[in-house]
């Protein structure tokens, strides 16, 4: 008995749906940065008139920011000679990066990040020299990890068909392998454009079985707009291959914005819609539209929580393969000033409804998908711009069709290249 090729297309799902997983490094939609509110303070040794004087200069700067971007630029130099405050200093990167000043504006943020600055800042400044680097020239990571089950093969080698007991033998291999992953972006702004920017991307992980490669790839145009808070419109297409062949090529149009909130705290909303093809499962072909709301809180300096909750709807040629699916998910980050050491833990809980009964199993499928994942890494550790990172993911899958449960582990090394 030979495991059918919908084994393929869940991959493609995934990669579409819950493309953030460490391991996958597939990036549809970039991470925008968390933009501060003007009412952060002006840390200064003087008395309360003077910091008065400086904290609204420093408000003036913010909303020179939306109007007049070169008088920004020459407040918070002027404030930041005064101040020699980090977060004067933050300002001024972000003003010369919307200037399009962009080598001044990486050697502004690059200062930043050698200063202890809380969990969210220095993401905020990552994102910008990430932004810089695709601008300027171009963006990698690199990783090496190990795989339990990239085939997403169930344990259970018995099942019972309409009364008939068979025993299932993979014919693709069952043991842990090893990959190489290799991400590169790169993203121009249009020339003659104000905020339009064209991008690509392209994932690739290598096993040590060849029929397990894949390629994930994007292009895209986005508009995009910087206030205090942050909009993006993205059209584009991702296709996948897996081994050898073209697995799925997805048109979509999709969206994100940030809500900023006092304190550093933010919500995030994006939305998608995609025409699925794939080229080899035509019965899958299809529409995929799915929504996400997170709330990210800063608990203290370098503590941080977030949630996320999110839907979608598949609709297939065949009902079978037709689904809705919703998911919910809780993270947190946790730092340490003295030795720069951060771990990231997320939990996720994901269910999937099909429509109507599978066409071998007579059953209507129901799944149930629980994640777990963490990574540590030294964020004042950089290394040519590289930053290492430790990561494990932890994946049970529990279906009421047994052949579509599974467990899988991945474990591995990734140096994410931020300036």
């Amino acid at each position: 008995m030979q495991r059918p090729g919908t084994s393929a297309w869940l991959l493609g799902l995934a990669a579409i749906f819950y493309c953030s997983m460490a391991v996958s490094q597939s990036s549809i939609l970039i991470s925008p940065p968390v933009v501060a509110p003007a009412s952060v303070y002006i840390q200064a040794s003087e008395p309360a008139t003077k910091q008065a004087e400086l904290q609204k200069r420093f408000e003036l700067g913010i909303i020179m920011m939306d109007k007049d971007i070169d008088q920004a630029i020459l407040i918070f130099q002027a404030l930041y000679a005064d101040t020699k405050a980090v977060r004067v200093q933050l300002e001024l990167a972000r003003s010369l990066f919307v200037a399009r000043r962009l080598a001044e504006a990486r050697e502004q943020f690059i200062q930043v990040l050698a200063q202890p600055v809380p969990i969210v800042v220095r993401d905020k400044v990552e994102w910008y020299l990430s932004e810089i680097q695709k601008r300027q020239t171009f963006k990698f990571y690199v990783g090496v990890y190990q795989d339990s089950n990239p085939g997403q093969i169930t344990a259970e080698r018995t099942f019972n068909i309409f009364g008939q007991t068979l025993n299932y033998q993979p014919s693709l291999p069952t043991n842990t392998q090893w990959a190489l992953n290799l991400t590169a972006e790169i993203e121009r702004e249009i020339p003659g454009t104000d905020g339009l920017f064209a991008s690509a991307s392209l994932v690739t992980s290598t096993f040590s079985t060849e029929a397990f490669n894949k390629q994930i790839g994007d292009t895209s145009v986005a508009k995009r707009w910087l206030d205090a808070n942050y909009k993006e419109v993205r059209v584009g297409n991702e296709f996948m291959f897996y081994g050898d062949s073209m697995l799925y090529d997805a048109p979509y149009v999709s969206s994100r914005m940030i809500f900023n909130q006092p304190d550093q705290n933010f919500i995030s909303v994006s939305a998608k819609a995609a025409v699925l093809n794939f080229p080899s499962y035509l019965y899958l072909n299809g529409t995929q539209v799915q929504t996400q709301l997170g709330y990210t809180y800063n608990v203290f300096r370098n503590w941080t929580l977030s949630a996320e909750v999110g839907a979608d709807r598949t609709t297939a040629q065949t009902d079978a393969y037709s689904s809705y699916g919703m998911f919910a998910g809780l993270g947190t980050q946790i730092a340490e000033d003295s030795t720069g050491v951060q771990l990231n833990l997320k939990a996720s809980l994901s269910r999937r409804n099909y429509w109507s009964a599978d066409p071998i199993w007579g059953l209507t499928r129901t799944d149930s998908l629980t994640t777990f994942s963490a990574t540590l890494t030294k964020r004042d550790f950089y290394l040519f711009g590289l930053r290492p990172e430790v990561g494990y993911v932890y994946q049970h899958n529990n279906s009421n069709i047994d052949f579509y449960s599974y467990d899988k582990g991945v474990v591995g090394v990734f140096l994410k290249n931020v300036f």
